[in-house]
């Protein structure tokens, strides 16, 4: 959630373009390279930037992802009576607000703040503002969150763990884990060890909501918060599920398509912030114009659900 202001001069008009981020941002990627080699240790070291020494390496091209702005504000009134539309371009619903810090000889019809929810990929008409004096000018900001609030929890069954049949892994941090999980967007998330590169798996069907794979590194420094690569999915009860930390360049799927529980979404990785490779995952639902995470189960043997604990060891059945 992002929140940004556009100011008017008085007696003046204009057009406004917001771009508004998610807590997991894309951004455009120029045409990358990324350099694979060991490093003195013999640790394998993916970035994009050439090794400073002599060492054998592995070079491969990165695709250019175009990643438009999401969410935008546009005026499609004239400049002297200004109407307001939210324009989502989301593969999924997001919850858009507008308020006014200011209105001079301005009248808002409906009455700022005001609150709409713009379905996936559509244009929505919020507000208009109409002079009423000589003089006028408005100054408003524009705050959005991915999701319905009106969303409710609903999973057909409990979620599978996000990895290949067959494999086990161990939880090192879950619910309201002491180190990076206190915040209401990731309190009820967990952090499995997937060492790198393996397949991350959907845990449960839905849409591809959002993907960022451009970024490289990751680290303990909180700088590092807004730079893991992540898959969002969303559910068919409007919930959203979370995979964080992939691998660079590993994504398998794209925006607006459609996968089944099991589908490989992308590898694990240490993008963000990380202290080492593992998969972070938290389903979350829009509490009104807040983005939280909900508690959730695993499908442990003969599927009955199975609440994640850290030092768990949990197995795809």
């Amino acid at each position: 959630m992002v929140i940004a202001r556009k100011r008017q001069a008085p007696g003046s008009a204009a057009v406004a373009l917001l771009t508004l981020l998610a807590l997991l941002e894309s951004q455009s990627a120029l045409a990358k390279k990324l350099y694979k080699y060991r490093d003195a240790s013999g640790a394998w070291m993916f970035t994009d930037r050439p090794p400073a020494t002599d060492v054998p390496v592995e070079v491969s091209q990165l695709a250019v992802r175009d990643l438009p702005a999401r969410i935008s504000i546009r005026n499609r009134g004239t400049p002297e009576a200004p109407i307001l539309a939210a324009i989502n371009d989301y593969y999924g619903p997001v919850q858009v607000e507008i308020s006014a810090e200011s209105l001079k000889n301005m009248r808002a019809e409906p009455p700022l703040p005001v609150r709409v929810v713009v379905p996936a990929r559509t244009e929505l008409t919020v507000v208009a503002l109409k002079p009423v004096g000589l003089r006028w000018s408005y100054n408003y900001q524009v705050r959005a969150v991915l999701g319905d609030p009106a969303a409710v929890h609903r999973p057909e069954q409990p979620y599978a763990p996000p990895f290949a049949l067959g494999q086990q892994f161990r939880i090192g941090q879950a619910f309201d884990g002491a180190f990076s999980h206190q915040h209401p967007q990731s309190r009820y998330a967990v952090d499995i060890g997937l060492p790198l590169g393996t397949p991350v798996r959907a845990a449960r069907a839905g849409i591809i909501m959002e993907v960022a794979g451009d970024f490289f590194d990751g680290g303990a420094d909180p700088k590092y918060r807004s730079r893991a690569n992540a898959v969002r999915v969303l559910h068919d009860d409007g919930t959203i599920a979370v995979y964080a930390h992939l691998h660079p360049d590993s994504i398998q799927v794209a925006p607006g398509q459609r996968v089944k529980r099991g589908a490989w979404l992308a590898n694990s990785g240490n993008t963000g912030f990380s202290t080492g490779p593992h998969l972070h995952f938290a389903v979350q639902r829009n509490a009104g114009m807040e983005l939280v995470s909900i508690p959730f189960e695993f499908a442990g043997p003969d599927g009955q659900g199975i609440t994640p604990v850290a030092g768990m060891s949990l197995t795809a059945y």
